[in-house]
């Protein structure tokens, strides 16, 4: 009897340790995920959460030019969202981006997303905020489009490539999959 009780207080003693192994084992992979996580988190959080007068004040864009803006005027949110491309060869980054008051005349932006458009065709332009769809104007579209050898007697562009739309409800950029009704239209028209 004493045998079996000495073997079953050395069975639950090596099965508590190894349960305790196990358990720091785990707080340690957590404790370590969730550092890596924070820290993604901060580097993200670098570029979404800085305010700024000029996009060029940060790191990033450096390297890019300015191109086209257009600011959005939707429905209740006008004068409230923009969007920007960034330029760097065949490169483009379209940004959402939101209008910040300071009180001063001059605004500030905060960056809300982000599309990068690689392998950007030199027959190939963007055109933002006079974009509609089925017939209504909506300035959340962006789109790239085919250049074609009439541009200028074009009134509306419709050879669109991709489209693009502000949610700004979730303050994402989303990738329209119908665009067979998207127009843009042609600022040069008529000059």
């Amino acid at each position: 009897m004493n045998k079996i009780l000495t073997y079953i207080l050395i069975f639950l003693t090596f099965s508590c340790v190894d349960k305790k192994n196990k358990t720091e084992t785990q707080t340690s992979l957590t404790e370590q995920s969730e550092t890596e996580i924070s820290d993604s988190e901060k580097t993200k959080k670098t570029i979404f959460d800085k305010v700024f007068r000029k996009i060029n004040e940060i790191e990033y864009f450096k390297n890019y030019e300015n191109g086209i803006s257009s600011v959005i005027n939707y429905e209740e949110s006008r004068w409230e969202y923009v969007f920007v491309e960034m330029v760097n060869d065949n490169k483009r980054i379209v940004i959402l981006e939101k209008i910040v008051e300071t009180g001063k005349p001059e605004k500030k932006y905060q960056i809300l997303d982000t599309i990068l458009i690689n392998n950007f065709k030199e027959n190939e332009f963007t055109s933002f905020g006079v974009c509609q769809n089925n017939g209504k104007a909506d300035s959340r579209i962006f789109t790239i489009i085919e250049r074609t050898e009439n541009d200028f007697d074009l009134e509306y562009y419709s050879k669109i490539k991709s489209a693009w739309k502000a949610n700004l409800k979730t303050k994402k950029i989303e990738k329209m999959t119908e665009i067979n009704g998207i127009m843009c239209m042609n600022e040069s028209y008529g000059i």
